[in-house]
């Protein structure tokens, strides 16, 4: 496991507990990633399995930490070119305090890495979605299987 991170920050027009309710159970991750979500995403220890159009692998995650302000995901083996890392949401409040603040930070590649070119576009696609699922409480997952 590398130590490069992709990090992504963003403001928020809701309130922490509308967006955290997009990334602490299998039907909000569906809402906003892809609609293909099973097992269950709510406590530390869960596992669940995101499911993909473009390919076969499905990707397996687990919940390393869940608190009101944060969620942080660990990939142990799939999809392989995730094996080793880990996916973290930050909230907090924004300057001005009318929204809430967003960092992103997905952690463990190498910094040579290949895939960092397809990801880090790709997670800024998923983020815009689940910003504005959170802003606008209507699920609209961003692959639809």
């Amino acid at each position: 496991m590398g130590d490069y991170a992709i990090q992504a920050r963003f403001e928020v027009d809701c309130q922490p507990a509308d967006l955290l309710k997009w990334l602490n159970s299998t039907e909000g991750i569906a809402g906003w990633w892809s609609d293909t979500v099973s097992g269950s995403a709510s406590l530390e220890g869960d596992g669940f399995h995101v499911k993909f159009p473009t390919t076969d692998v499905v990707f397996d995650l687990f919940v390393s930490e869940t608190t009101d302000r944060s969620i942080e995901w660990t990939v142990p083996e799939s999809p392989p070119w995730w094996r080793g890392t880990t996916i973290r949401f930050e909230l907090g409040e924004t300057e001005n305090g009318s929204g809430t603040g967003l960092l992103f930070t997905h952690r463990g590649f190498e910094p040579d890495d290949p895939i960092i070119a397809v990801v880090t576009p790709a997670w800024v696609g998923f983020l815009n979605n689940l910003a504005e699922v959170a802003r606008t409480g209507k699920a609209n997952p961003a692959v639809v299987n």
